[in-house]
């Protein structure tokens, strides 16, 4: 018995190690990485296999080193055997690429296994033979909470059936609202699609933002996916004391008058800021202007998408108050936003238009006083426009007569006259002139102008 166990213990010491060393090779941590192919185009997709033997969780790998330079869809995830028959873990994962250019994806490391850099090459964007140019831009890196930070895209083809979208996407620190993309032909026939989005974040602090694929179509189907670099916005805290509701972003207002249904202002304001819940203080400032109950202002909210005219809308549609004049002092909307660009609380003044108002009662009052007034300055004026009509008449005989008869009868004709001497009676100038009209009716011989006779006596009429 005591020989066996010599033997037992020998066989053990030698084995044991021999043992621990092949455990060791097939439990050893190894990362791989294979790809599809280092070259693609600008919207295309790498295919990247990640293979790993180890005690750590594959899908707990991270990928950060990366993001950077491409967007990261996963694939799927799985396990697997190696030629030996281990466990291996398996994550399949398409690259988009945000740059065109020479990129280095750096190494991973997963546990104490890790993989080498690699090294690929990005291309110009070409879709059936028609280059694919990508252009964009930010309003800024460092806003305000809740301010807008706009960033526009622009891209170039040359094919007139394309199409582009944009992905959705949630975010629990933004607030992302696409814009909708616009369509323009340029003068050499190629195709400009303008569209961007418009974010507006809530926390402050340094935080990263990866917006949603742009995604290049024709007939129907993506022909490209393209991503954008991630953007780190240095967002600035807000001032303690604005309150939460206040426009971080300059305030448009426009008014009007709206007769459709019942006299009412209608106050338009637009801005790139967030006012769904309307503009502080402004329907107290209507309910006082118009003497109307506060319930009586009503707002309707309205989110603009366009890309050259985004933001938000309210309207605000107010009655007008009973009694109104056009003329008067000012009548003053003062709203107040904080300032991006002085990061100051400002005011802007709005002045609403004025009608003339009045109750029906009054309306009557006014109507009464004008018949009378109108009756009255008819009856003062009505001799003096019959004599007018009248003057006028003769002036036009007076240019159509033919010979000094005719003059002599219209001018006796015109006024109680039996004879022109009544009618030149204590008027010099006329005194003259019917001496020679007199003249020229009963003298034989007696020559003179006509219409010379006719001018003199057309000024004295």
């Amino acid at each position: 018995m005591v020989a066996r166990f010599f033997i037992l213990s020998f066989l053990l010491t030698f084995i044991s190690p021999a043992l621990a060393l092949t455990t060791g090779v097939n439990t050893g941590n190894k990362l791989e990485l294979d790809f599809s192919r280092t070259e693609i185009q600008l919207g295309q997709h790498l295919r990247v296999t990640l293979k790993y033997r180890g005690s750590e969780s594959l899908k707990n790998i991270n990928l950060k080193s990366w993001l950077q330079l491409v967007a990261i869809s996963y694939m799927d995830e799985y396990r697997d055997e190696d030629a030996q028959g281990g466990t291996i873990q398996v994550l399949k994962l398409r690259l988009y690429p945000r740059n065109t250019g020479a990129l280095t994806l750096p190494e991973l490391k997963i546990g104490t296994a890790s993989t080498q850099a690699v090294n690929i090459n990005i291309l110009q964007a070409v879709v059936n033979k028609s280059p694919v140019t990508l252009n964009w831009g930010i309003s800024t890196t460092s806003p305000w909470q809740r301010e807008a930070v706009v960033v526009r895209v622009h891209l170039l083809s040359s094919d007139i059936s394309a199409h582009v979208l944009l992905d959705s996407s949630n975010s629990k620190n933004f607030l992302l609202r696409p814009l909708k993309p616009t369509r323009r032909t340029l003068s050499n026939g190629k195709i400009i699609f303008d569209t961007g989005w418009i974010i507006h974040p809530l926390k402050s602090g340094i935080t990263s933002i990866d917006l949603p694929a742009i995604r290049y179509q024709l007939s129907g189907s993506d022909r490209r996916r393209f991503y954008l670099p991630i953007q780190r916005l240095k967002i600035k805290p807000l001032p303690s004391y604005l309150p939460p509701d206040l426009a971080i972003g300059k305030l448009n207002i426009q008014s009007q008058i709206d007769n459709t249904l019942i006299n009412q202002w209608q106050t338009m304001i637009t801005t790139h800021a967030l006012i769904p819940f309307g503009v502080p203080d402004i329907d107290r400032q209507l309910a006082e202007i118009s003497g109307h109950d506060i319930s009586n202002i009503k707002m309707k909210y309205t989110q603009l998408s366009n890309y050259k005219n985004f933001g938000d809308k309210n309207i605000y549609s107010t009655p007008q108050p009973e009694w109104l004049m056009p003329f008067g002092k000012d009548i003053n909307l003062i709203l107040r936003y904080f300032n991006p660009q002085t990061g100051r609380l400002e005011e802007t003044n709005h002045s609403l238009p004025r009608v003339w108002i009045m109750p029906q009662w009054a309306w009557w009052l006014v109507i009464v006083f004008c018949l009378f007034i109108s009756a009255f300055f008819i009856k003062k004026t009505r001799h003096w426009g019959s004599n007018k009509i009248n003057r006028l008449k003769l002036r036009k005989q007076f240019k159509a007569a033919t010979s000094p008869q005719q003059i002599r009868q219209l001018i006796l004709y015109h006024g109680p006259y039996i004879t022109l001497s009544e009618w030149s009676k204590d008027t010099p100038g006329r005194i003259l002139l019917t001496h020679k009209l007199n003249k020229i009716c009963f003298a034989d011989k007696y020559q003179l102008d006509l219409e010379q006779i006719k001018q003199e006596i057309l000024k004295c009429f």
